[in-house]
This record gives C-alpha cells, sequence and structure tokens, in this order.
C-alpha cells in the first residue's frame, strides 16, 4: 500500500496560529486519500521519509533556511496570493519551484508559477468537497443574522456597520482567529455568512477556502464583489455577489426568506460537491 502523508508545519509561535486555516483543505484530501485506498496520516512539524509527503505550511521552513529536510519526492501545497505579482527574483519561491513538485489551489496562480521555469508542471489542486468536512450541526436554533469571520481593519469593519444597519434589527457577530469546534458553533448558530474581500490590491483571489466550509455545510454566503477578484466558474455562476454598497440589502433578503436562504445554501452545496477531491488526488496520482 502506497504511503501519502499529510504535512502540516507550523512554527509554536501566535502569529503562525493562522495555519489552522489548512485543516480543512487538509482534512479533505486525508478522507480522500484513505478513501482511495492509500495509507495516510497527517503529521505536525515532522516529516515521514519512507512515504510521498504533501506538506503545507512549508514557507517558513525556507525562511529558516531548513528546507533541506523535505525529501526530493515532496509536494508542495500552496495556499498563497501570487496571482497579482511575480516570483521572480525571490529566492525562497524560485527554491521551492525548482527542487520540488508544486500543486495550487488557484489556477490563477499557475502563470505566475510558470515564469520560473519549474522543476515539475505546476499542478492544480482545487478546492474540493469531502463528506468529512460537514460537521457543521444543523439542529439548534440560528439566533445570529449576519456572521464575518476574518481579520478586521478599518475599512471592512465600515462595511460590516454599513451591512447591519441595512437591516432594523439585524443581529451581526465578527469573529477573527477563532478555530475548530468554537468557530464551527458559530457558524451553525448563524442565518448567513459573510464574505468581505481583502483591500490588499495584492490580493485578488476570491477567499474559496474560507467559503468553501461553509458551502459544504449547507450555509447561505453573501459576497462582496470586487471587479478585480479571480472567481472560480462554477462558484461565481452560483454564490451571491453584491458590490459594498449593496451587501446590507443582499442580507436582507434572504435573512426575510428562510425558504429562499435555504435553497440557495442547497444550490451552493450542490455545486460545491460536485468537485470531488478523489478527482484532485487521481488527476496526479493515477
Amino acid at each position: 500500500m502506497k504511503k501519502i502523508n499529510i504535512v502540516l508545519f507550523q512554527p509554536a509561535h501566535p502569529r503562525f496560529k493562522i495555519f489552522d486555516s489548512y485543516r480543512e483543505v487538509i482534512d479533505s484530501l486525508l478522507w480522500g486519500l484513505h478513501s482511495l485506498g492509500y495509507q495516510s496520516r497527517l503529521f505536525i512539524n515532522e516529516i515521514d521519509h519512507n512515504a510521498v509527503n504533501i506538506v503545507f505550511g512549508w514557507l517558513p521552513l525556507f525562511h529558516m533556511g531548513t528546507q533541506d529536510q523535505l525529501p526530493a519526492n515532496s509536494i508542495l501545497y500552496s495556499l498563497e496570493q501570487y496571482a497579482a505579482t511575480s516570483m521572480i527574483g525571490k529566492p525562497m519561491l524560485e527554491a521551492a519551484a525548482a527542487h520540488f513538485q508544486i500543486w495550487d489551489y488557484s489556477l490563477a496562480n499557475i502563470p505566475i508559477w510558470q515564469e520560473l521555469n519549474p522543476k515539475y508542471p505546476v499542478y492544480h489542486a482545487q478546492v474540493a468537497f469531502a463528506p468529512n468536512l460537514m460537521r457543521i450541526p444543523h439542529d439548534r436554533p440560528e439566533d445570529i443574522d449576519v456572521l464575518y469571520i476574518g481579520s478586521l481593519g478599518l475599512k471592512r469593519a465600515e462595511k460590516l456597520i454599513t451591512c447591519a444597519s441595512a437591516g432594523y434589527g439585524t443581529s451581526l457577530v465578527s469573529l477573527s482567529s477563532i478555530w475548530g469546534k468554537q468557530r464551527d458553533e458559530f457558524i451553525g448558530r448563524s442565518k448567513l455568512l459573510l464574505n468581505i474581500s481583502n483591500e490588499n490590491p495584492l490580493l485578488t483571489i476570491f477567499e474559496v477556502v474560507r467559503i468553501s466550509y461553509y458551502l459544504a455545510n449547507r450555509k447561505a454566503v453573501v459576497c462582496e464583489l470586487r471587479p478585480d477578484t479571480y472567481i472560480e466558474p462554477d462558484l461565481q455562476q452560483v454564490l451571491r455577489f453584491a458590490a459594498p454598497a449593496e451587501l446590507g440589502n443582499s442580507c436582507v433578503e434572504l435573512l426575510e426568506d428562510p425558504h429562499l436562504r435555504t435553497q440557495y445554501a442547497s444550490d451552493c452545496f450542490d455545486v460545491f460537491s460536485r468537485r470531488d477531491v478523489r478527482d484532485v488526488i487521481r488527476g496526479f496520482f493515477d
């Protein structure tokens, strides 16, 4: 039985708590690998030299100059945004492309990798569905109208306030750096999830990692529309996008019509669940 492990490098420092955001992608891959008959485990901060290792959180290794500990057959999974920049002249990314197989979650990033003439063709390992992602309970009261999860700067805060003020008495909760069971409890209590784009002009890829987890759990999502954002076509066709000034009205429409909200969440689930993580794995290893 072939061994393909998942490795997460997550230094024990608060700034790397953000790597918890990789966990749903990791969990989906583990389910897919097990389902396809591979012997697979999740390793934290260690490598199994008797297996192929799909590595998350690998950039700190390159920052510290310790990438030589990675076996030559390691796969580096990239969940960063590079579409609006260039990797040329960035030694760590040049070294990654020169020595290792790269998997990237977004087609928008792949042309940027190709500029480096990588050792192996970069593989598009899109964020995909696995049944083990369906873990948000639906048996509790939804006492939160709108939930936003993510970092909160001044501009995002202003948009949230505008959104909440669109509907009289609308409750809104914002979470940052909260993951796992505690985050899931808030998601389960929420009628609607809100996605607000990052204002950084270099971050032009839609937040598919965050949103995919909501879709897998049949939660309705309203997303800010930014003209220069790369959105995968299947999601663009089903998700509700709104300009910043219209986010509140889009939320109110769904909050006031539970049937519409439920049907919308179901439609989004149907689209995302067609992305079978086993197809992603087979596309590379078969």
